[in-house]
């Protein structure tokens, strides 16, 4: 009679390890990570198995699915923003809760944008970033490069008036996202001013943009461990496991 006990262990095993990896990204990406690190040391030139320009092609090819990943990303960001930042200003139930808080959320920005800014620019110049860096000796032959100096009071309207995007179409394009999410305050805060009955078909439309966005997030996501995986066993197998 055959005994049937022993693969029970190896099948309840299976059975727990899939329903521990099942609806944890966070584990299937660390998964994908460590078997990417692997994988690039295995087809790295340290290990000597493969000829270094056919571990390029074999890391160039396990990275494909990671520059997919980034570049759908990269693809429905701008929308996915722009349309979520309009909608939570405009797309409340109470329209004159909504105009308070867009005009509240307007200001804070703005106003918070202006101090981040201005404390950025004076760590820099106090800390000088880069200034106690070892730079190569073709460097030294170059040209040196004065540091930037920080708008004067007199500049600042300009500095604020170049923060507004004369061509929001360009700046979509180009991926400026402060330029883009101030547009959206912009438009959202005038969708509030409008009559419901106005500003709805936008917001539907907007709606179904956001919607659309999520959409192809949701299946990128599904390949983010062999993204992961591929760009980690590309990064490995060029740079090696011990830089």
């Amino acid at each position: 009679m055959t005994d049937h006990s022993q693969p029970r262990p190896l099948v309840a095993l299976h059975t727990y390890l899939t329903r521990l990896v099942e609806g944890k990204l966070w584990l299937q990406v660390l998964i994908g990570m460590g078997l990417g690190l692997v994988t690039g040391i295995v087809i790295g030139p340290e290990t000597g198995l493969f000829q270094p320009a056919t571990g390029e092609v074999i890391g160039n090819w396990l990275a494909f699915p990671g520059r997919l990943f980034l570049a759908t990303i990269q693809m429905v960001v701008v929308p996915l923003v722009f349309a979520s930042i309009v909608r939570g200003l405009a797309g409340g139930p109470d329209p004159g809760e909504i105009r308070r808080l867009g005009l509240w959320a307007t200001g804070f920005f703005a106003v918070s944008t202006a101090i981040a800014a201005g404390i950025g620019i004076q760590l820099a110049l106090m800390i000088e970033p880069g200034a106690y860096l070892a730079m190569p000796d073709t460097a030294a032959a170059a040209a040196p490069v004065s540091a930037a100096a920080p708008p004067t009071f007199g500049e600042l309207p300009n500095v604020v008036i170049d923060l507004l995007p004369g061509n929001p179409l360009n700046a979509m394009v180009e991926g400026q996202m402060l330029q883009i999410v101030l547009f959206a305050f912009i438009i959202g805060v005038a969708l509030v001013s409008l009559p419901r009955d106005t500003s709805r078909p936008l917001l539907e439309v907007l709606g179904s943009l956001q919607e659309v966005s999520m959409a192809i997030v949701r299946w990128a996501m599904t390949i983010a461990p062999v993204a992961v995986f591929g760009l980690m066993a590309q990064l490995t197998s060029r740079t090696g496991w011990q830089t």
